[in-house]
């Protein structure tokens, strides 16, 4: 397993992951002009539990067929690696169709009976077919993150999110004169014929490979191994969209206790989950990419007994998420008044895009630290921490948000907290499983020195009393904090730090 490829690999996920974001910011700025805010909560409602089936049926196995492969092609069984993704595959296109049924045939009683909105119906029967076509996706993934090829997931996460943009808006103008509900459900029909895009470009690569191959017996033992390693990887992807179904679900009926009708509830709902969190999303993609990058380095390692190069590559990923997600949620805090205006033509969503991006950079590391976790063998251990951190979500956002002076606010808080904890379990359970040696605070100095020179010098640029556009002064503060952040990174010499790590690697 050659140390590059840890590097490469984050690479490709990030540029991949980075581009199909910016596409789908795209949607993100236009969909609320087109539905309104409450359009667009209807949108975001269908997703959590898309989100919640995705993880039972299909999370975890990237992760822990990846790891899986890597480890008989390091023995030298490749014909064994090939037998098991063929059946893992196999498997899970018939779990994705089972959960796409369940969820189109549930969906009234989902709509008026969990999520005590009826008019959110069309929109989960409208993403109900992703599940079926994002199950064979995600096998396909790991297969090819198996064999240190991450270019393939990088291209089909592009092709998976220009397809669903191409799709939801001409369906959502098609339908808006039918109903605000009916528009929605034609922007969700994005959502499946992206995943049916991204499924057929990884298939098609799959089958050039021409090693696909079923065999005359099925390998129960690598299968059953298989499920009990992607048991808890997939529970603790399942946690995070539990959170958010507990929102959809809370949150709106939470907000009308401080005067607000279920329609401003929803709305507001909207502007925390489809406005705040998209741009937040895009300050973590390097934290998730080299999350799945670090799977075979760190489990390689620990066969090894390497607990010094384990500590190091989780330390040099620690400090990268530094580097990034210090400066941009920086910009986020800010810039979310004028930003979120700007992009959203309006600024309601820009009180809790500026609680969110506090945690922004702990939620990207405790996603490190959780899949280092899972890669040296514990992968219960981050379920636990997990379920901690939600525990202190939960909490926080059912006691914040019907407070009048914290309302979507006090939501945000919940989350931003539970990242604090489950990030600070992670790291503790590391130090206590792999040893001394990860620190995440030893790289953190000069990249918070730079960031408050930055905050510094945008706000002075917003105040000051230059004759520009609203748009303009936006576009502009982002080189102006590129370059204010990269000079005090220059001065203080970590410049040629990241040149020489990248140069080891």
């Amino acid at each position: 397993m050659a140390k590059k490829s840890v590097w490469q690999g984050a690479f490709w996920l990030s540029l991949g992951s980075f581009i199909s974001r910016l596409v789908g910011a795209i949607y993100r700025i236009f969909l609320p002009r087109i539905l309104g805010n409450y359009g667009v909560g209807l949108f975001q409602m269908a997703y959590p539990l898309y989100a919640i089936l995705l993880a039972v049926s299909v999370n975890g196995i990237p992760t822990a067929l990846a790891k899986q492969t890597a480890e008989k092609i390091s023995q030298g069984d490749e014909a064994g690696a090939e037998r098991l993704a063929s059946w893992a595959q196999c498997g899970l296109g018939v779990v994705g169709l089972a959960c796409a049924a369940a969820m189109e045939c549930l969906a009234p009683w989902i709509a008026a009976g969990l999520l005590h909105e009826p008019a959110a119906l069309w929109c989960i029967r409208a993403l109900a077919p992703a599940l079926a076509f994002v199950a064979l996706e995600a096998s396909f993934r790991g297969y090819f993150q198996g064999h240190q090829d991450m270019r393939p997931t990088a291209i089909s996460q592009i092709l998976e999110q220009v397809s669903r943009v191409m799709v939801m808006f001409p369906l959502a103008y098609h339908f808006l004169p039918q109903g605000v509900d009916k528009a929605a459900a034609g922007a969700t029909l994005g959502a499946p014929v992206g995943a049916m895009t991204g499924m057929l470009f990884l298939a098609r690569k799959r089958v050039r490979r021409g090693r696909w191959s079923l065999g005359r017996h099925v390998p129960w033992p690598d299968l059953w191994h298989l499920m009990t390693i992607a048991l808890p990887m997939s529970l603790s992807g399942l946690l995070f969209p539990l959170m958010l179904m507990a929102d959809s679900v809370f949150v709106p009926s939470r907000l009308e206790l401080t005067g607000l009708t279920l329609h401003q509830a929803t709305a507001r709902f909207g502007e925390l989950s489809g406005e705040a969190m998209p741009l937040i999303n895009l300050t973590m993609v390097v934290g998730a990419a080299l999350a799945v990058s670090l799977v075979p380095a760190i489990a390689r390692a620990i066969i090894a007994k390497d607990r010094r190069e384990a500590n190091r590559q989780v330390d040099n990923a620690i400090h990268l998420v530094w580097l990034l997600g210090l400066p941009m949620a920086g910009g986020l805090i800010v810039l979310a008044r004028p930003l979120t205006w700007v992009l959203y033509g309006e600024s309601g969503a820009s009180g809790a895009l500026q609680v969110l991006a506090v945690g922004s950079p702990v939620l990207a590391m405790q996603q490190v630290m959780g899949t280092s976790l899972q890669a040296s063998g514990h992968a219960w251990v981050p379920v636990r921490n997990l379920l901690v951190g939600a525990l202190v979500k939960f909490a926080l956002t059912w006691w914040l948000t019907p407070v009048a002076f914290w309302g979507i606010r006090g939501a945000a808080l919940g989350s931003v907290a539970a990242a604090v904890t489950t990030a600070y379990l992670n790291w503790r359970d590391w130090v206590r499983i792999v040893g001394s040696g990860t620190d995440p605070w030893r790289t953190v100095l000069w990249p918070v020195v730079g960031t408050v020179v930055m905050v510094m010098g945008l706000h002075l640029w917003m105040i000051s009393p230059v004759a520009l556009t609203r748009w303009l002064r936006v576009a502009l503060a982002v080189p102006l904090g590129i370059v204010l952040y990269g000079s005090v990174l220059v001065l203080a010499g970590e410049t040629e730090m990241i040149s020489q790590a990248l140069k080891e690697h």
